[in-house]
């Protein structure tokens, strides 16, 4: 079978059994009944804001050569986000398909790998800043309410994860997993360089401390962007709530995802979240999962698109390797 019937084969995998792990995808038609597909259009084009944003971070992060441009790890990210979504069941299936995008414009795969971790890092320490920002909503609407307590405590412990996060990352846990393929396969697998391998290449991006102040703010104006997705689609839906009330719910429910990420894409958390949260705001319980199934077909087109374009990207590579 060609290789190209292969990435079709491989589509037909991803989406059916994102189909029976989500249950059809949910109710997304509901959503539609109350914002119209051009509810989901706006969404969608609204959702390109965080998406260049988050591209923004992951090309800050750029060390030495090649120096690509944004649209690079714009499209990048699509990709990376699309495949994730979708394929959420693989582990680190974005996080790969990332990785290999960049290495299609030159980028070396230590270097590209490299890059993905600390912007996941980047990523991560935006949302604790975001999250402040959102238990800080939660102290300022409902000072006596357990979320902000139990906000408050999240953010105890996720300071030391993130310490332990960067430190992981520069350890010599790094270099183990890069040499373990060469130590079990010593005859079929060589030892990586270690000055240009992916222990070499993150430091070589942490000592660069401006980059990634600048990563982790790009990263905090997209959660901020997201948490403004969402009033949008409220406005959608005919039941605006207001900025502050917003960012208050999103902190919370975007917690709950990261924390949950051995549930693919959060089936049924956003959901419960959504309607939890939701409600504590005076959101009636149909309109957060209206929310909720809006954003999931905001999802599902962009995740669909994305499979689509990591094919024709693939297949395009593929033949120009052939006639090289």
């Amino acid at each position: 079978m060609k290789s190209g019937a292969w990435r079709l084969v491989l589509i037909a995998v991803i989406l059916g059994i994102a189909w029976w792990l989500r249950d059809g995808f949910g109710d997304v038609g509901g959503a539609l009944d109350k914002a119209g597909w051009s509810g989901v259009l706006i969404l969608t084009a609204f959702h390109l804001l965080p998406m260049t944003l988050c591209g923004l971070s992951w090309a800050a992060l750029q060390v030495g050569e090649p120096r690509l441009k944004l649209w690079v790890f714009v499209m990048g990210r699509w990709i990376r986000d699309g495949v994730g979504e979708m394929a959420g069941f693989i582990p680190l299936s974005g996080e790969m398909a990332g990785i290999r995008h960049l290495t299609r414009f030159g980028v070396r795969a230590p270097v590209a790998g490299a890059g993905v971790v600390v912007d996941i890092t980047a990523e991560a320490a935006g949302q604790f800043l975001f999250s402040l920002a959102g238990v800080a909503m939660w102290a300022w609407l409902y000072p006596h309410s357990d979320v902000t307590r139990w906000g408050v405590i999240a953010l105890l412990v996720a300071m030391p994860v993130l310490a332990g996060m960067v430190l992981v990352q520069r350890s010599w846990f790094v270099h183990f997993l890069e040499t373990l393929p060469s130590r079990l396969m010593p005859k079929s697998w060589d030892a990586p360089d270690l000055e240009q391998g992916v222990l070499a290449s993150i430091n070589d991006i942490y000592r660069q401390r401006i980059r990634v102040l600048r990563s982790v703010g790009w990263h905090l104006a997209a959660w901020l962007a997201g948490a403004a997705e969402a009033w949008v689609g409220l406005h959608l839906l005919g039941v605006p709530l207001s900025l502050a009330e917003v960012l208050a719910m999103e902190s919370i429910i975007f917690a709950i995802r990261s924390v949950a990420f051995i549930v693919p894409g959060a089936i049924g958390l956003q959901e419960g979240g959504y309607m939890l949260f939701g409600s504590m705001l005076g959101l009636p319980t149909e309109v957060a999962l209206a929310l909720s199934l809006l954003k999931r077909g905001r999802e599902l087109l962009l995740g669909l698109s994305a499979l689509l374009a990591w094919h024709f990207i693939e297949g395009a590579t593929a033949r120009a390797r052939d006639k090289a």
